[in-house]
């Protein structure tokens, strides 16, 4: 039996987010008997998905709680050293997996893009300083794939879309769209300032008389802010829900998904939101604007159009019936380009080229 493949994946945390549950699917998806996976988080204490990570998977945490750094760092070197193939997924990870590459020049080097603009300036120019040293730069949408070709000084030919969603559609049900008294518009994120919140509750004050309520799943940075607002404005429509662990569970429950984002990549939850057959009204941008079909699957607007979020999400909320028919295209989509299938199929396809 031929030799496997030695992977090291180095991510950030293994908290919940769309780029570490992008990794779980992935490398749950990959062939156990070809592969010989070693997940590096740089920071070990933060979880979330370390259940999520194939149990025949190595996981190594680099900074942790019992201060082991000279251990886990020296597995980490010598994982490193015998590796095929190295994975950054974000920012800091990225650089950690082009400077392995120097330790070990024989293995690829993988780097993920999972946004369609760079943090700051800064970021930018120190990736077009490294990007020579990374085999291939996978984006996580074409979106993101144009912004890095138009954007960056990135030799075209290193850049390949993956989409990260990953969607297994049996663990996504598809909702029923019942007549209601009143409609459950749902988001899932990080309360972070890329997702654009505070435009959530903008739309739910709006649509407090219109008998439709709002769900918000996720925690981060502007959970305090979100609700001193809440409470300030008196908005009595909106619930934070914190983070939640079944997200097909929360999808299963709302009848239109919302997610006025400023930036994206891929977007994981709104894949997840059309495999579960729910209409999206989402912001015209990275990846939302890519897979949500204008009319078809759902409806795209500026992230800054509230008027035009809450006028459309009032009338999705009185008519079951479109609801369900923009829901089933959404889910048709997914089930074409977003599956398990397609990101371990794609990842192999990237990877593999440069071997």
């Amino acid at each position: 039996m031929p030799e496997r493949v030695k992977l090291v994946y180095i991510i950030n945390t293994l908290g919940v987010g769309g780029a570490e549950v992008g990794m779980c699917r992935l490398l749950d998806g990959l062939d156990e008997e070809k592969y010989d996976v070693t997940v590096v988080a740089l920071d070990g204490q933060s979880t979330g998905i370390e259940d999520r990570v194939p149990d025949w998977a190595t996981v190594i945490r680099l900074r942790h709680s019992s201060g082991n750094f000279l251990s886990s760092g020296w597995k980490f070197l010598r994982a490193v050293r015998g590796a095929d193939i190295i994975v950054g997924s974000l920012f800091h990870s990225a650089m950690v997996a082009k400077l392995a590459g120097v330790v070990n020049p024989d293995a690829i080097v993988s780097t993920w893009r999972h946004s369609n603009s760079f943090k700051t300036q800064k970021r930018r120019t120190i990736f077009n300083l490294t990007s020579y040293l990374t085999d291939v730069v996978l984006a996580d949408s074409e979106a993101v794939a144009k912004t890095l070709l138009e954007e960056t000084d990135i030799d075209s030919s290193l850049v390949h879309t993956v989409p990260i969603a990953g969607i297994n559609l049996s663990d996504y049900p598809v909702v029923t769209q019942e007549a209601t008294d009143a409609a459950v518009v749902g988001t899932v994120g990080r309360l972070a300032e890329p997702k654009n919140p505070f435009t959530i509750l903008d739309v739910a004050e709006q649509l407090q008389e219109a008998n439709i309520k709002f769900e918000i799943a996720g925690d981060g940075e502007l959970r305090d802010q979100l609700e001193e607002e809440i409470q300030h404005r008196q908005i009595t429509n909106v619930t934070l829900r914190g983070l939640v662990e079944d997200v097909p569970g929360f999808l299963s429950n709302l009848d239109i998904y919302f997610q006025p984002s400023k930036r994206e990549g891929l977007c994981i939850t709104v894949i997840e939101a059309m495999a579960t057959g729910l209409p999206v009204v989402g912001s015209d941008v990275g990846g939302i604007g890519e897979n949500v079909k204008h009319g078809e699957s759902g409806f795209l607007y500026d992230s800054t159009n509230t008027d035009a979020f809450a006028s459309t999400i009032q009338d999705l909320a009185q008519n079951r019936r479109r609801r369900a028919k923009l829901g089933k295209t959404g889910r048709e989509t997914v089930e074409e380009l977003f599956t398990q299938t397609n990101l371990v199929s794609e990842f192999e396809k990237a990877t593999e080229k440069t071997r």
